[in-house]
């Protein structure tokens, strides 16, 4: 009977340590896990990204900063349109004649867009990043940058790439908008209709010719094509300064 006791007291200590050990594995496990997902957190530069040629040129002269975040956001949008991705097969390179680059000397960014091409997976997408353009004044920026599916069908070149994207259809008129208000011009100012968030109100100074009109419409243009942004998602309303006096009387 004594030999029995002791052998089942043998027999639980046995689970005893069996269920301890497997314990101390699954812990072991879970604490690896997130120490690994925390370093991939705070460690962003340690995790693969694609290169993207021509994101070191003169042309662009951008910090390793901006470089890297730029990299990693390609990368992530990527990863959501490929399975089983190998970075080290993926050449990405910046479609030549798609750089558009504005700066804002009186607020200290520069808005910066450029389409890049990635012929071994056959895709293409559209970078937007904002930027301090003075490097000794780093700054956070909030939502600094945007990797887009491309919309514009003349800028497509992989037709059967069916491209997803977790941002909504209006992000580019966002994007536009968002600079929109720093805008300078030497004639007028310009602003976004109350009423209407597609208009932009062009408010000359003085009253002006037809002509003239269609001039300052040509430049706000030509502004917002240079931040990579359609001009043609907005419309266009120079007010005239009677029509201001006439709202306005003091």
């Amino acid at each position: 009977m004594e030999e029995t006791n002791r052998k089942e007291f043998g027999y639980l200590i046995g689970i005893f340590i069996v269920v301890q050990i497997i314990f101390f594995v699954v812990i072991g496990a879970i604490i690896i896990n997130v120490a690994n997902h925390n370093d991939k957190i705070t460690n962003i530069d340690s995790q693969p990204k694609i290169t993207v040629e021509g994101l070191s040129s003169n042309e662009l002269s951008l910090r390793d900063s901006v470089i890297n975040d730029i990299s990693h956001d390609l990368t992530s949008m990527i990863e959501q349109n490929t399975a089983n991705l190998d970075l080290h097969s993926a050449n990405a390179i910046i479609r030549e004649g798609s750089i558009a680059k504005k700066e804002f000397a009186q607020r200290g960014f520069t808005a910066l867009s450029f389409i890049v091409d990635i012929p071994s997976l056959e895709q293409s997408y559209q970078v937007y990043y904002k930027y301090p353009t003075n490097a000794a004044n780093e700054q956070t920026t909030e939502n600094p940058s945007a990797t887009l599916c491309l919309e514009d069908e003349a800028q497509i070149i992989h037709p059967n790439f069916n491209c997803r994207s977790s941002y909504s259809e209006d992000i580019r008129k966002r994007i536009a908008t968002d600079y929109i208000k720093f805008m300078e011009f030497d004639d007028f100012s310009i602003t976004l209709d109350d009423s209407d968030p597609t208009r932009i109100n062009i408010n000359p100074i003085t009253d002006v010719s037809d002509d003239v009109n269609e001039s300052y419409i040509s430049q706000v243009k030509a502004s917002i094509q240079a931040l990579g942004v359609s001009p043609d998602i907005f419309k266009y309303h120079v007010v005239k300064k009677a029509d201001l006096n006439y709202l306005n009387p003091y």
